[in-house]
């Protein structure tokens, strides 16, 4: 099939789950294993995929454009996988390329914010430049002689009209936003979304690697018992 394979793996009390991915060149496919069973399974082209488990959690994933899983996150329910809120976050398996931008993630939180706030104030400017640049071209008018069709006349029936309640809404009476704050807003706002995101990617990298210090580390002294 020449496809890239991916797994993400997760431990939560006391069972196993097991996310493998197999990204082909347009359509993707997740499967969900938990305890070595098969949980639920998706083929789609989509950049966000929940997989739903009888018993109600479900996984949610998402992907960039191009490239490895960004986030697999165990959820309890359906709907809390569609918001994103909450959950548990899988690892990347050693090795792969997800596991490789994790890390480089945490060796360079700033400078990944930086990266992808740049890039969403790009996808915003290069647009608008490249319309500008349209609207400076002199394009030749273009004189088609479309056919003249004449069409049926269809009889719709007279819809009743309905007497809505008139509610007195209180008339608010708010000050005039100057013209260039409406471009500014539209700048600003996906910017912004950007940023938080790649902020919260690296609060969530962070908190994966503080946990899986924590369970690495050995127990307390005090629960062995000395020598005499």
């Amino acid at each position: 099939m020449g496809d890239d394979r991916e797994q993400w793996h997760l431990v939560l009390g006391k069972h196993s789950h097991v996310i493998e991915i197999a990204q082909g060149a347009v359509v993707r496919e997740a499967r969900w294993t938990r305890d070595g069973t098969e949980v639920a399974s998706k083929r789609t082209s989509d950049e966000t995929i929940v997989l739903t488990a009888e018993a109600g959690d479900a996984v949610r994933l998402k992907f960039p454009l191009m490239g490895p899983a960004r986030r697999v996150t165990l959820h309890d329910s359906e709907t809390e996988a569609h918001t994103g809120l909450r959950g548990a976050d899988f690892e990347p398996e050693c090795g792969s390329k997800a596991a490789a931008r994790a890390e480089w993630i945490g060796q360079h939180p700033h400078l990944h914010t930086a990266r992808q706030t740049a890039l969403a104030a790009a996808g915003v400017v290069i647009p608008i430049i490249a319309i500008w640049v349209l609207t400076l071209v002199p394009w030749p008018s273009l004189d088609i002689p479309w056919p003249d069709v004449d069409l049926p006349s269809i009889p719709w029936p007279d819809v009743p009209s309905i007497p809505w309640p008139d509610i007195p809404w209180p008339d608010v009476d708010l000050p005039d936003l100057p013209g260039w704050l409406e471009p500014v807003r539209k700048f600003f706002i996906p910017v912004l979304i950007a940023f938080f995101i790649a902020r919260g990617e690296v609060k969530r990298r962070r908190k994966a690697e503080q946990e899986l210090l924590e369970a690495q580390r050995p127990e307390d002294d005090d629960d062995v018992t000395p020598r005499s």
